[in-house]
């Protein structure tokens, strides 16, 4: 089935978020971003309505995650901080989960443990219930990203995709996602984002970017298919120019249909859904400047994409008469199927 997504508000926020997830029984909506507190808003089916943050964070805040099962919230940091969260209650919180920025949390099935990975290297699992670490693989560079079915798969900054089987701590197997980085003009450029499994865990997809250019920014929205057993890839996907950047959240509906949101440069962003079996996605939507989360309610019926305000100009921007500095934010665009 081929959706078609139409948008029916749009709510403000005070800060610009770079990831957004809804809780399992979609009363609750959460985020990370560019400042050190978790956001959160009550769902009712029409309206987000604003909660109060969690705090006790340092620098930006930069992954979260939902138990599957139970109502808590894990959180991280960049400076390596991870914390558990049952309502407002702080359950348990690591202060050096991480060596610096902790890029992403993945949630096993059944909701026992975590995995989380950063730029220091490591992929760690924890126990769920009292942040006790339980296992630690070296990669050696920074980690991107990661998902977690039966084994664990994760990806660093050149496109190194691996997966480990968590009890016998040892590599099943190896992609190769290399075409996700470029070494140019003295800057590495990692375009590994997403790692999702689709299809009962047969077929891994591997988003980010096909990197172009370093000095001015220049790269093509990718989405990779590997044959999960043989590790071979079997397609690419691309959508848009090169100036469209970074898929930087893909999930799967439903239905099937897979949805992704990318962010460029100067401000460019793109809402896009495509079927799996085919090519070239069948619905696009470019109204939304810099797309950097997607968060898909588990009714099917709606999501949240956030994006970046329209005025934004980053350091460009003047202080205001007073003397403050006016930071981006990112509006909440609820979305209808």
């Amino acid at each position: 089935m081929k959706l078609e997504p139409k948008q029916v508000a749009e709510f403000k926020s005070e800060r610009q978020i770079s990831a957004a997830r809804f809780s399992p029984d979609g009363a609750l909506l959460a985020s990370v971003g560019y400042e050190p507190v978790v956001r959160r808003w009550t769902f009712d089916g029409k309206n987000l309505t604003p909660l109060g943050p969690l705090a006790g964070f340092h620098g930006y805040t930069t992954a979260l995650a939902f138990h599957p099962k139970e109502p808590r919230l894990f959180a991280a940091d960049s400076w390596g901080q991870l914390a558990c969260f049952e309502g407002e209650k702080v359950v348990w919180r690591l202060e050096t989960a991480h060596d610096g920025w902790l890029r992403q949390i993945a949630t096993s099935i059944d909701g026992g443990r975590i995995v989380t990975c950063g730029k220091d290297g490591f992929v760690r699992v924890w126990n769920a219930a009292d942040g006790k670490m339980l296992a630690e693989y070296q990669v050696g560079e920074d980690v991107y990203a990661l998902t977690m079915n039966h084994e664990i798969t994760f990806g660093d900054m050149r496109g190194r995709i691996e997966t480990w089987d968590a009890a016998l701590k040892k590599k099943l197997r190896s992609f190769d996602a290399s075409v996700l980085y470029k070494l140019d003009r003295i800057q590495d450029l990692g375009g590994l984002r997403v790692l999702l499994h689709i299809d009962g865990g047969r077929t891994l997809l591997a988003a980010g970017t096909t990197p172009q250019n370093g000095a001015t920014p220049q790269s093509i929205p990718t989405i990779l298919f590997f044959d999960t057993a043989t590790g071979k890839l079997t397609k690419t996907v691309t959508h848009g120019t090169n100036k469209e950047g970074y898929v930087h959240d893909l999930v799967q509906h439903a239905s099937g249909c897979l949805m992704a949101v990318s962010s460029g440069t100067p401000g460019s962003g793109q809402l896009f859904l495509l079927d799996p079996a085919e090519n070239e996605a069948f619905h696009e939507n470019k109204k939304m400047a810099n797309c950097h989360a997607l968060a898909l309610h588990p009714d099917g019926r709606h999501f949240v994409v956030t994006s970046t305000n329209r005025d934004s100009n980053g350091n460009g921007k003047s202080l205001a008469k007073d003397g403050s500095y006016k930071t981006n934010a990112s509006p909440l665009h609820l979305f209808e199927v």
